[in-house]
């Protein structure tokens, strides 16, 4: 089903049409709510594009100042420093006669640019930059990262969105879509939405994506915490586990299954990713499926000899 027909919206990042004053580093935005505690509370972690890697970031500590402009169609109306937070504002007053010569600054020189979905980027959402070699993708469910313009994101109502976050850094993914997007030179490739929205990909089951939903967020904790053992077992994992959505019956007759025994061991663990994940959960589900007695450490050695001109062939070139 092409994209641009599944429930989910892709949207920029966001411009702020002067960056030096609304961006912080992480000294900066510490000594501001050492200050006013209640600077906090309008300020957000900033993710640029380059910054995105395959089910991680690589987040420089920027913030920036989220004095948006409001959504008046939704009834959120606009932030006003000057009353709210006078720490900032005498911060944002450094800057006012650059921030006043901007056409699209809202109701008040110290808003950000006008950005109708402002509330987007504090739910969850897949990251990705417009422009890379690499084609990483992110699923931010907690992080709370806003995206500047060189990054999109994408939002559904649906519980599809750690899927597709499985499914755009697979090597099927890169196998057989890369050359959808344009080449910039050097492989650096554009994707812009009008790229994404006519990619025809598989919807899953409920049972799918229900498997991906504790998948996805246990493979970017175990890379954040630096169980890099650990994510480097459960990374072509979930590749393989994204064929099996596509290619179950090839698979099916080779011994190659995966979403069955993966699923089990999840449910055995009780694992449950809507509380906060203990690496000692990560490193426990790392030694069930990669015991030497696990069909899962089995089936993963053998894809290249099972498969060889298949599933062999999509994981060496669906490498970036």
């Amino acid at each position: 089903i092409a994209l641009k027909d599944w429930d989910i919206t892709i949207y920029r990042g966001v411009l702020t049409g002067f960056n030096e004053a609304f961006y912080l580093s992480q000294e900066q935005r510490d000594a501001f709510v050492a200050e006013d505690p209640k600077c906090a509370d309008y300020l957000v972690p900033l993710l640029r594009g380059r910054y995105v890697s395959r089910y991680a970031t690589d987040w420089d500590g920027t913030w920036m100042i989220n004095s948006h402009n409001g959504v008046k169609s939704k009834g959120i109306p606009p932030v006003e420093l000057k009353k709210e937070c006078p720490l900032l504002w005498q911060h944002m007053a450094r800057y006012e006669s650059k921030l006043a010569k901007r056409q699209d600054k809202g109701d008040h020189w110290s808003n950000l640019r006008n950005c109708a979905y402002v509330e987007e980027f504090s739910k969850p959402k897949i990251i990705y930059p417009n422009m890379t070699k690499y084609l990483p993708f992110y699923y931010d469910w907690e992080d709370g990262f806003i995206g500047n313009q060189k990054c999109f994101i994408i939002t559904s109502p649906s519980n599809k969105l750690a899927y597709l976050t499985a499914f755009f850094n697979s090597p099927l993914f890169k196998y057989c879509f890369r050359d959808n997007f344009p080449n910039l030179g050097e492989d650096r490739r554009e994707l812009s939405k009008i790229f994404i929205d006519i990619l025809s990909v598989k919807k899953p089951t409920k049972a799918e994506a229900e498997l991906f939903e504790k998948l996805v967020p246990l493979v970017q904790f175990a890379k954040k915490t630096e169980l890099s053992v650990e994510a480097s077992f459960l990374e072509p994992l979930i590749d393989a586990c994204v064929m099996e959505c596509y290619f179950r019956s090839h698979m099916a007759e080779r011994d190659l299954l995966f979403h069955e025994e993966v699923s089990h061991v999840l449910r055995e663990l009780n694992v449950d990713v809507s509380k906060p994940i203990e690496q000692s959960t990560i490193v426990n589900i790392y030694e069930a499926l990669n015991s030497t007695h696990s069909k899962v450490r089995s089936r993963l050695l053998r894809i290249p000899t099972e498969s060889p001109n298949l599933l062999a062939v999509i994981q060496k070139e669906g490498q970036v």
